[in-house]
């Protein structure tokens, strides 16, 4: 194995720790099972709990507030304390989380949980992800590692939404108890999570870890006055709606195609393993084609993708060609999801600064989390039906056009970078 590493990269350092790479990968899937596994029950998330459209775009938004301003300190964390901590930690507290929605929460309560699960998963453990990614790749390899880790990810997902349906499967029985199913389901992320936390305890060494100089207020200066950042963030948006709304394809194919709850589960963990052509083929091809051209392909090919699905007529007959364009159109959202992070080495972002640029990048990026599920749940419930959903739609079809726009201006920026020999 150690061989073939060689032969895939080119960069000593990735080849040696690219399992390290892969385990950071597996517990950034997996500690996000739990605050959005809602969406691929989405039908029977609302009948358990009694929520509305609106109700459950709230929890969405509250995730995105908590993460707004875990993601600024979270990063200047991540850039401070141990990696190892940071992992452990953030997983542990994010699988206890779930036990407790075990109990019969109503929804303010839940919306306390989900504020924890915002603390829990997102404060500084996204940064020390990217950190981790960077600190233990080379340069000349930034592509294939953020496609390594992204499709690590992809694996790690799709194991677990597959693990997930089999016990909704399961806990429902014969009966087809979607109450009994969902606790079944929490249940099987809630140890998971706990069990990956340990796992990285006992495998994440911090002495594998090129320790960063400890970050100062100047440092944080240094990294708003890099165009870099407000571009890298500004493109992390246009491409977090899509991630933010993507989800709504599930109870589309439920509420509008005619699909039973549990294929559209089904599809929804079958897509995951779909990513890793994405990830990891993009990473490769990015290295050689570049970053900004990589990403104008992948935002194009997704809105064009995104427009034949609205065109598409709103019934059974559409399921197929539906599920087709959703797999090639996901294929290419993780292309883009892996390599914005890419974007930092090619636009010269200190390496010493990595946890806090990711943390910057991320509360830009990620404010789509704030308003995108609740403005989808107010559209369902204005319009209800097919043209609440092509309403969302849409939506994602101009910010993707937006995002390919953002990326031209990136193009352009590291050009005229290049051409001037400056590392701003």
């Amino acid at each position: 194995m150690s061989k073939l590493m060689h032969k895939l990269v080119s960069d000593e350092k990735l080849a040696k720790n690219v399992w390290a790479i892969i385990i950071v990968a597996f517990g950034g899937a997996i500690i996000y099972g739990l605050p959005y596994f809602r969406y691929d029950y989405y039908d029977a998330y609302l009948e358990v709990y009694h929520l509305t459209d609106s109700q459950m775009g709230v929890f969405g938004s509250i995730l995105g507030i908590f993460g707004m301003v875990s993601y600024l300190f979270g990063g200047i964390v991540a850039d401070r304390f141990s990696t190892r901590t940071i992992l452990t930690v953030s997983l542990i507290g994010t699988g206890l989380g779930g036990f407790v929605h075990l109990l019969p929460l109503n929804f303010s309560a839940l919306v306390a949980l989900y504020a924890f699960w915002g603390i829990s998963s997102l404060f500084a453990f996204w940064p020390c992800c990217v950190k981790a990614v960077r600190i233990l790749s080379g340069s000349g390899d930034q592509g294939k590692a953020f496609g390594i880790f992204e499709g690590g990810r992809g694996i790690a997902a799709a194991l677990m939404a597959s693990g997930a349906v089999v016990a909704f499967k399961i806990g429902a029985g014969q009966i087809d108890d979607p109450i009994a199913g969902m606790r079944a389901a929490i249940v099987f992320y809630s140890v998971l999570t706990i069990a990956m936390g340990i796992l990285a305890w006992l495998t994440v060494k911090d002495g594998k870890m090129e320790k960063s100089d400890k970050v100062t207020f100047h440092g944080i200066g240094e990294l708003l006055r890099m165009p870099a950042v407000w571009l890298i963030g500004m493109v992390t948006f246009c491409n977090y709606v899509f991630t933010q709304l993507l989800y709504y394809f599930t109870p589309y194919m439920t509420e509008i195609l005619g699909v039973s709850v549990v294929l559209a589960a089904t599809i929804a963990a079958s897509k995951r393993w779909f990513s890793l052509f994405g990830n990891v083929g993009g990473g490769f091809i990015t290295d050689k084609v570049g970053t900004g051209r990589m990403l104008l392909i992948s935002f194009l090919v997704m809105s064009f993708g995104t427009v034949i699905m609205l065109l598409l007529p709103a019934n059974s007959a559409s399921a197929i060609p539906f599920v087709v364009l959703f797999v090639i159109i996901y294929i290419f959202y993780n292309v883009n999801y892996a390599m914005t992070w890419a974007m930092m080495d090619e636009g010269a972002i200190p390496e010493r600064l990595s946890g806090s640029a990711a943390g910057l990048i991320s509360t830009i990026g990620y404010l789509p989390e704030i308003f995108c599920s609740v403005l989808a749940g107010v559209l369902l419930e204005r319009s209800p039906g097919v043209n609440g959903y092509r309403q969302i739609f849409g939506f994602m079809v101009a910010m993707l056009l937006l995002g390919a726009v953002l990326v031209c201006i990136w193009i352009r920026y590291i050009r005229k970078r290049k051409n001037n020999g400056t590392d701003r």
